[in-house]
């Protein structure tokens, strides 16, 4: 019974995709949907209640932007120069929106009518659309904090322009090319993705520095002077939440805070970076395979032993044949977008020290603060971690106030000691008012 409501609901949603598509929402009927996927319309509005909840069902089911049938060859983009594989890209995405163009002018137009689950379900397919396009963006751009914006944020603003342009485009009576006419804001589809291209390339000139070779897509030179690192109580409580998680979850925030893994690591780790025994546990991190020991004590707190621990618990109890040490969606390998939600995801509703929202680079600063605690040079720190001298320098501050802090609250805990005069000047005579 449950398979055949599932198989109701998919033939719904796909006629209510072909049917939005082609005619607009407004100009769609319930009937003409319930008819088109076969079933009785009573089970339409059992399903969705309306037709904007048919809609929202949409957005977020039907696979509206990233579905393999929109004709996006990811591998074949992959393969291009940067700029030519951007434009190819959003040449693309425009195409999407042209054969969808009913379908984006009901959703803009008739956005005011939804109920706020609805919108709530319209978000959440936009937001889909939205780490389609940032897992692409990140790839072959890498737009990271150098440039100020996540790659989140840039594909919002991408998306943005993409349907605006698709608003204009279809509201001046024109397509393509030839509504430019009409407008005047840019002369024609070419020359607006050329000055999205331009404005992308602009971002990623930005923000790969020289410390990031050009073949190394999604490893940018980070700004360590943000990094806040985490206190301990916080720390625990994180595994602790990602142990409720789920296995892989527990790994990866493992592998974050016990070896300063990033973000845009993660997905170049493979089951084989793992090496371990009875006496290390090590990861090859790293286009150059760096060896990063993945500690068994995080923050005061014992997390199993080299053999039996999160990673190796997630890694066992595997069944899939991906090389992958981590999985995203459909057992592809995890990309740095999905590692970044999953952290977002274990530290929602966990009381952040600043009280803003806990960024995954805070595992990173984390482990680098408590392997200089435990006595690691600068130099050695930055062997592991791949992290130059100077990128360290903040984090050597922050190591120095914490190790300050620990030995006042030693000298706190020491009865009887004398207050010292901090009035008598340093050679014994007497002060004078």
């Amino acid at each position: 019974m449950a398979a055949q409501r599932q198989s109701a609901r998919q033939r719904l949603v796909d006629a209510a995709f072909h049917l939005f598509s082609s005619q607009g929402v407004g100009t769609t009927t319930t009937r003409q949907v319930a008819d088109l996927a076969g079933v009785n319309e009573v089970t339409l509005f059992r399903q969705f209640g309306s037709k904007h909840g048919l809609l929202a069902a949409v957005m977020t089911e039907a696979e509206v932007l990233t579905g393999p049938e929109q004709g996006f060859d990811l591998e074949a983009l992959a393969q291009a120069p940067t700029d030519q594989a951007l434009r190819e890209f959003l040449s693309q995405c425009l195409a999407t929106l042209d054969r969808l163009s009913e379908l984006v002018r009901s959703v803009i137009g008739e956005g005011g009518q939804f109920s706020a689950d609805n919108s709530q379900a319209m978000g959440r397919g936009l937001q889909t659309i939205r780490d389609f396009m940032a897992e692409y963006l990140e790839t072959h751009l890498a737009p990271g904090e150098a440039a100020g914006l996540p790659p989140e944020e840039v594909a919002g603003l991408v998306m943005a322009l993409l349907l605006g342009y698709a608003a204009i485009d279809g509201t001046t009576d024109g397509a393509g090319e030839g509504s430019a006419e009409f407008h005047g804001l840019w002369p024609g589809r070419s020359a607006f993705i050329d000055g999205v291209v331009s404005w992308l390339l602009s971002l990623r000139s930005q923000s790969v520095g020289a410390d990031v070779a050009p073949d190394q897509p999604g490893l940018t030179a980070p700004h360590t002077d943000t990094w806040i690192d985490l206190p301990a109580p916080v720390v625990h409580e994180i595994m602790q939440a990602a142990r409720k998680a789920g296995n892989q979850t527990h790994a990866l925030v493992y592998v974050l805070l016990g070896a300063g893994v990033a973000a845009a690591e993660v997905p170049l780790l493979t089951r084989a970076s793992a090496l371990y025994d009875n006496s290390q546990h090590i990861l090859l991190v790293g286009p150059q395979q760096r060896q990063v020991p993945l500690n068994q004590w995080i923050m005061g707190k014992r997390y199993g032993t080299y053999t039996k621990n999160p990673l190796t618990r997630w890694l066992k109890s595997r069944s899939d044949a991906s090389p992958a040490m981590f999985l995203g969606p459909d057992d592809q390998p995890i990309t740095p977008l999905r590692v970044r939600q999953l952290w977002n995801e274990v530290t929602t509703g966990i009381m952040s020290p600043t009280s803003e929202p806990f960024g995954v680079d805070q595992a990173r600063a984390t482990w680098c603060v408590e392997m200089l605690l435990r006595g690691l040079t600068r130099q050695e720190l930055s062997l592991l971690s791949g992290l130059s001298v100077e990128q360290l320098d903040p984090l050597v501050q922050k190591a120095q106030a914490r190790s300050a802090l620990a030995q006042a609250l030693r000298l706190d805990q020491q009865p009887g000691s004398a207050p010292a005069n901090l009035d008598k000047p340093a050679d014994g005579s007497a002060g004078k008012d």
